[in-house]
């Protein structure tokens, strides 16, 4: 493992009259003209790009004619500063407490999201102003588990959902074509008529489809984590076998590579060769393509590791590793791994280097992970810089 990174960057060239990319760590919920939201801004993602970051904010100062407390999507458009308000909705978003991170196109220019509800989602254009609701007629109660997932090219987006007219049968898989204006239902048969579907993601192309299935009805009633090829219908297993290990096996967060090669996803078997895993289980990357599963640690290896998420190449995964710091508790801290050297970076590095002290959230990369975007207390790493106290979002740039 590399020693730890202090973060900096190249700047970047930027049009006339935009606002130049800074080396390091800034704040991403901040107007063009600097004013910073006035509430706790969570859950990121950045575009392949690297240039917009979409977020949730209960901010109210972000968007002119936004005055509620109820929170909203925004995206930032890192280049020019601007700040666009996703959910304007005409019926307003209603009061309520966001569980999972929009999804945003590869280019920045489409961004999915559930509303607070959860009866409900839309797709946005930030280019034309269009919000496009995308539940066509399905039932749906959308939450963390089945959230609106956009595919990298912004045509395909996937949920979990019923047919409206059979509210109690379970859960099915949809993938609506956004271009076509079409949906098409997608089963698992391997688990069978009580399947339990979850957690659905696309491939850039939005050919592959990585998800959680399980049939309590069957003899194996363990969820696993399985990615179709929509174009072949085949489907291929990703979390391994867990021997002698029953009461300890767990796998949650499959999210598909936008390679369409590799997956992640977190996955708990004390049994598994060679050291097993941490008692709450570890990020995992599958490349189906060749088979090999790669286990991601930390520079810390004893402590657990989650909310793995892949690089649009390939070739990086950010993800959480839980630090016990006696006698504070478990601390997050996000950390870069490049799966083919080994390096390891700390993304939530402070001034001086060290690893952050106060807990960070959620991260996304871009194609090459670069920046990295995600939720943290900014006094903690931007030091004297910020006095802001509550949940912002930032962007980090390493080398």
């Amino acid at each position: 493992m590399a020693a730890v990174a202090v973060v900096c960057a190249a700047v970047q060239t930027t049009p006339a009259g935009a606002l130049e990319l800074k080396p390091g760590t800034e704040h991403v919920n901040v107007t063009s003209d600097d004013v910073m939201g006035n509430d706790q801004s969570r859950y990121a993602t950045i575009s392949a790009n690297g240039r917009y970051v979409a977020f949730w904010s209960y901010a109210s100062n972000l968007a002119p004619g936004d005055g509620d407390d109820a929170a909203d999507v925004y995206v930032k458009d890192l280049r020019t500063g601007r700040v666009h308000w996703a959910s304007d909705l005409a019926e307003g978003m209603d009061r309520g407490s966001p569980t999972v991170a929009p999804s945003i196109s590869a280019d920045g220019t489409r961004v999915a999201y559930p509303t607070l509800d959860g009866t409900e989602a839309h797709v946005h254009d930030i280019r034309t102003g269009r919000t496009e609701l995308v539940s066509d007629g399905t039932d749906a109660r959308f939450n963390s588990a089945n959230a609106p997932f956009l595919s990298g090219n912004g045509r395909y987006v996937t949920f979990t959902a019923r047919p409206e007219q059979e509210p109690g049968t379970p859960p099915r898989i949809r993938v609506r074509d956004l271009r076509r204006g079409t949906g098409e239902w997608v089963d698992d048969p391997v688990a069978g008529e009580g399947q339990q579907v979850a957690r659905p993601s696309l491939s850039h192309d939005g050919r592959h489809l990585a998800y959680l299935a399980s049939d309590p009805a069957a003899a194996d009633s363990d969820t696993h984590a399985y990615v179709l090829d929509r174009r072949t219908d085949r489907r291929t297993r990703v979390d391994p076998e867990c021997a002698d290990d029953p009461a300890e096996y767990s796998v949650t967060d499959p999210v598909m590579g936008a390679d369409g090669r590799h997956v992640s996803f977190r996955f708990k078997c004390r049994t598994l060769w060679p050291r097993g895993t941490n008692d709450t289980g570890d990020v995992f990357v599958k490349d189906l393509g060749n088979g090999a599963l790669r286990h991601v640690l930390g520079p810390k290896p004893q402590f657990a590791t989650h909310t793995g998420r892949l690089s649009a190449d390939g070739r990086h995964v950010v993800f959480v590793a839980a630090e016990e710091r006696v006698p504070r508790g478990p601390l997050q801290v996000i950390y870069r791994l490049d799966l083919r050297t080994g390096r390891t970076d700390t993304v939530t590095a402070r001034p001086d280097g060290t690893a952050n002290q106060r807990p960070a959230s959620g991260p996304s990369t871009d194609a090459h992970g670069r920046a990295v975007a995600y939720d943290a207390v900014p006094l903690d790493l931007l030091g004297e810089s910020s006095t802001a106290t509550d949940r912002q979002v930032l962007v980090t740039r390493l080398r």
